[in-house]
């Protein structure tokens, strides 16, 4: 590894350290989206090598959130258990998004984006982190 990379890596990850935890997870979701939306784009031009690279990021994101939930402390326990069935779920239904045919898994990839987006939604609204949906008054307007 070449130095000027090393240092580009040291400062990313000092300002990471620096930011919210919530934050951190809401970026996660973002990710977790981003490669949902590759995964579709993927199994749409028949990349099928992208699409399971995709599925892989997506499920890899999804595992990394659910090993750091504190199930063992008897405060965080009920949303652990929340938080765990719904990402072992998200995972079980992306990975039926790859394995399905389209158009049916086109529906699929959208049905967990549309999960995804929601959970990241809740996240953003305790981070105060801006929504990705465009908020309804601003619709009508």
């Amino acid at each position: 590894m070449n130095t000027s990379y090393q240092k580009g890596m040291a400062a990313y990850g000092a300002a990471r350290r620096t930011q919210a935890p919530l934050c951190v997870i809401v970026d996660l979701y973002d990710s977790i989206l981003c490669s949902v939306a590759h995964a579709k784009a993927s199994c749409l031009q028949k990349d099928f090598e992208g699409e399971f690279h995709a599925v892989d990021r997506a499920s890899r994101i999804l595992q990394s959130l659910d090993g750091v939930l504190r199930q063992n402390d008897p405060k965080a326990k009920p949303v652990s258990e929340i938080l765990h069935d719904y990402y072992k779920t998200t995972i079980v239904q992306l990975h039926r998004a790859k394995q399905a045919k389209s158009p049916d898994s086109e529906l699929r990839y959208g049905s967990v984006q549309r999960q995804v987006l929601a959970m990241r939604e809740a996240f953003a609204a305790i981070a105060g982190v801006p929504s990705l949906v465009a908020d309804k008054q601003e619709k009508s307007a």
